[in-house]
C-alpha cells in the first residue's frame, strides 16, 4: 500500500514542473517506509513520477518504487497488493520471464511488458497503477474493478497529472482551488462525490474497472470490467452456498498474505465475524482481532466480538474510546479527510488503533451488505418497487408538494411517490442525504441536486424492469456502484491511509462479487435472520450472529452534538463556508427541535470544515 503521483507533461513551459518532493510531502502518509521518484526528461514529452512506500510484501530495497524494467523501457509505480501474484509470476517464467525481486510490483510491470492491459483480467487485488513507456513516450493508467483503490487525474493543456490523493494534486500549485458545482451539489444530495466527478473543478477520478493510455496528448479510457448484470435462474440454493462458500474461503486465505502482522476489524456482526471464521481456518497462528467501543453502552457490541474472538481462538484487543478522547482528536479525523465526507470518523479511529498496536494490514467486513442484502433500505426498495405500476399512474404534478414540507422523513415520501416507480430515482431518494430542494436552499439557489444515473445505472434500471430482472439484486448492483464506492470505499482508504494502515476488503473479491451478485435475490432474504446466503456459506459461525439486529460501528454524534461537541459544532457552521448561512442555521434549529438527524448537520460540517482547511470559500465556487 502506497501513495503515487505523477505527471507527463510538454517540454513547453518547463519552469511550471511540480514538484516531487512537494507530493512527496503531500503522501507521506500513504508511504511511511520510504519514498522515490523517476525522471524522464529525454524526450517530449516528459514524464516524472513519486512514490510513498508502505512495505507490506517483500520488504527488502528490491521492493522500492518507482521501478524500472532491466532495460529501461517501462516504469511503474503502484498503490494496493495483487494477492494471487503468486501465480502469475509462475505463469511469467514459464513463459521465460525472470525477475529481481519477490514482489508484487514487479510482477505488475513484467506482466504488463508481455501482456499489456490484457493482464487486468488475471488480476485478483485492489490497485491502482501507472506505467510509463519509455520507448513510446506514453502513459498506462489501471484501477481495480470495483474501485476500492483511488486515482484522480487532471487533464492540462499541455499533459495530465495523476495522484492517490486530489491534495497532492493541489499541492502542486497548477490547479486552481475551485469548487466543481457538480460535485459540490453530489456532496449535499449524498455525503460524498459521485465518481468521475470529484469536488475540485478540473480533477476527475478513474472509473473503477477501468484503464487509461495517456498518448499523443489525448486520454482514452476504456473499461474491462463491470458488475454482472442478470441472474442465474438454474443454480439451486445448496449450489450456490457452497460456491459462496468456497469463494469466501480463497478470497480470505489471498488476503492473509503479507511479511506484516495482520489483525481483523471485529464488530461482532456477522460480517467481520464471518472474515475472522475464514482466517482463523487459513492461518498457522491466532489472529489478532480490534473492536473500539464508546462510553455510551448503547453502542457497545464489545460482548458480541469478545465472545466471537474466543470461539475462534484469537488474541483479542477491546479499545475502549471514550468521548473526550475521540473529541480532542476530532480535527485530526477531519484533517485526514481528502474530500469533504459524511462518513468515515469510525474508520479513522479504528484503524489509529489498530495501527498503533503495531498492526499493518487489517481486514474488514466491508461490502457483505451491499453484496449480499444487509441493508434496511433494500427492504423498503423492494416494497416500494412492487407498488410501481401504481406510481406511473399518478399525476406528475404531485412532486411539486414536497417542496413545502419541513419533514425529511414526509419529503422522502413525497419524492419517492414523485419517482413514480423508476428504479434509480428510489434508490436515490432512499440514499439520500439532502433532497433537491434542500440543496438548492443550501447553495442560495433554485440549483437542485446533480445526482443523474450513470449508464450503467440505467442499464440495471432497465434490466430490473424487465419480466426477468430482480429488484432485490438491482438494489445491491446500486449501492456496490454508488454508496459502496464513492463513500465506503473511498473513507476507507483515506481513513486507514491516514495512519499508513493497509485495510483489506475480502467479501469485495470480485469473483466473489460476481458470483454473488447472480443468484436470485429471494435466497438473499429471510424472515429469521440477516443475510442468510453469507450466513449458510459460514456454519461456524453462530447462527445468533445472523438473527441479531444489525448495528454497525457508528460513533455517538447525536449526543456529542447535543453536548460537548455543541459549542465546537456552533463556531464551524458559523463560519458557512461554500453554503448559505441562513439555511445552516435555519438545519441547525431544525436538529436542536429534533426534526432532523445529526447525519445532515456533519455533512455541512465536514463540508465546512474541509473548504477552510483547503483556503476555498463561497466566492470560489462561483
Amino acid at each position: 500500500m502506497c501513495g503515487v503521483f505523477g505527471y507527463v507533461l510538454s517540454s513547453t513551459n518547463s519552469d511550471a514542473r511540480p514538484s516531487l518532493d512537494g507530493a512527496i510531502a503531500a503522501l507521506y502518509h500513504r508511504g511511511p517506509d520510504g519514498n522515490g521518484t523517476f525522471v524522464d526528461e529525454r524526450a517530449d514529452p516528459t514524464c516524472a513520477m513519486a512514490h510513498t512506500r508502505l512495505a507490506i510484501i517483500d520488504l527488502s530495497p528490491s521492493g522500492r518504487q518507482p521501478m524500472s524494467s532491466v532495460d529501461g523501457s517501462h516504469t511503474i509505480t503502484f498503490n494496493g497488493e495483487i494477492y494471487n501474484y503468486k501465480d502469475i509470476r509462475a505463469e511469467l517464467e514459464s513463459l521465460g520471464e525472470r525477475f529481481l525481486s519477490t514482489s508484487d510490483t514487479e510482477v505488475l510491470l513484467i506482466g504488463y511488458r508481455r501482456w499489456g492491459p490484457a493482464l487486468l483480467p488475471r488480476l485478483r487485488g485492489m490497485f491502482v497503477f501507472a506505467i510509463w513507456d519509455t520507448v513510446n513516450r506514453t502513459l498506462f493508467l489501471a484501477r481495480d474493478p470495483l474501485g476500492i483503490k483511488p486515482l484522480y487525474l487532471a487533464p492540462l493543456p499541455n499533459g495530465i497529472l495523476f495522484a492517490s490523493e486530489v491534495r497532492a494534486l493541489l499541492g502542486t500549485g497548477l490547479l486552481r482551488r475551485s469548487v466543481s458545482r457538480a460535485g459540490l451539489q453530489s456532496y449535499l444530495a449524498m455525503g460524498s462525490i459521485r465518481e468521475p466527478d470529484t469536488i475540485i473543478e478540473g480533477v476527475c477520478m478513474l472509473h473503477a474497472g477501468s484503464y487509461a493510455l495517456f498518448a499523443g496528448g489525448k486520454l482514452q479510457t476504456t473499461t474491462y470490467w463491470t458488475p454482472p448484470i442478470g441472474v442465474d435462474r438454474t443454480i439451486s440454493r445448496t449450489d450456490a452456498v457452497a460456491q459462496i462458500g468456497d469463494l469466501l474461503r480463497q478470497s480470505v486465505a489471498l488476503r492473509l498474505v503479507s511479511d506484516r502482522r495482520v489483525g481483523v476489524f471485529l464488530s461482532g456482526g456477522l460480517d467481520s465475524s464471518v472474515v475472522l471464521a475464514r482466517a482463523a481456518a487459513a492461518s498457522p497462528l491466532p489472529i489478532d482481532t480490534f473492536t473500539v467501543t464508546f462510553d455510551e453502552n448503547v453502542y457497545d457490541e464489545a460482548p458480541f466480538a469478545r465472545d466471537i474472538a474466543a470461539r475462534f481462538g484469537a488474541n483479542h484487543h477491546p479499545i475502549r474510546l471514550s468521548a473526550q478522547r475521540a473529541l480532542d482528536e476530532l480535527d485530526g479525523a477531519l484533517d485526514a479527510l481528502d474530500q469533504p465526507s459524511a462518513d468515515g470518523l469510525n474508520t479513522y479511529f479504528v484503524s489509529k488503533a489498530v495501527r498503533s498496536a503495531g498492526v499493518s494490514v487489517a481486514l474488514s467486513g466491508i461490502g457483505g451488505d451491499e453484496i449480499f442484502g444487509g441493508y434496511a433500505g433494500l427492504r423498503y426498495f423492494v416494497a416500494a418497487q412492487r407498488l410501481s405500476p401504481l406510481l406511473r399512474r399518478l399525476p406528475t404534478p404531485f412532486s411539486a408538494a414536497s417542496s413545502a414540507l419541513a419533514s425529511t422523513r414526509l419529503g422522502k415520501a413525497v419524492w419517492l411517490l414523485a419517482t413514480r416507480g423508476e428504479p434509480f430515482g428510489m434508490y436515490s431518494v432512499l440514499r439520500s442525504m439532502f433532497l433537491p430542494r434542500d440543496c438548492g436552499r443550501l447553495l442560495g439557489s433554485s440549483a437542485v441536486s446533480n445526482n443523474a444515473p450513470t449508464g450503467f445505472d440505467l442499464q440495471i434500471a432497465a434490466w430490473a424492469g424487465s419480466r426477468d430482472g430482480d429488484i432485490g439484486v438491482s438494489y445491491g448492483l446500486f449501492d456496490l456502484t454508488n454508496y459502496l464506492r464513492n463513500t465506503l470505499l473511498r473513507d476507507t482508504d483515506v481513513m486507514g491511509m491516514a495512519h499508513g494502515l493497509e485495510i483489506r476488503e475480502p467479501l469485495l473479491d470480485h469473483r466473489l462479487v460476481e458470483r454473488a451478485l447472480t443468484v436470485p435475490g429471494y435466497m438473499q432474504r429471510a424472515s429469521d435472520r440477516n443475510k442468510p446466503l453469507l450466513a449458510d456459506a459460514t456454519p461456524e459461525v453462530p447462527r445468533a450472529t445472523a438473527r441479531r439486529s444489525k448495528m454497525g460501528f457508528t460513533l455517538p454524534l447525536e449526543r456529542w452534538l447535543r453536548g460537548p461537541l455543541r459549542t465546537w459544532a456552533l463556531e464551524r457552521l458559523s463560519e458557512s463556508y461554500l453554503l448559505d448561512g441562513r439555511e445552516v442555521q435555519r438545519l441547525w434549529s431544525a436538529f436542536e427541535r429534533g426534526h432532523i438527524s445529526c447525519s445532515r448537520i456533519w455533512t455541512v460540517l465536514a463540508l465546512s470544515y474541509w473548504a477552510r482547511r483547503h483556503g476555498i470559500s463561497f466566492a470560489a465556487a462561483r
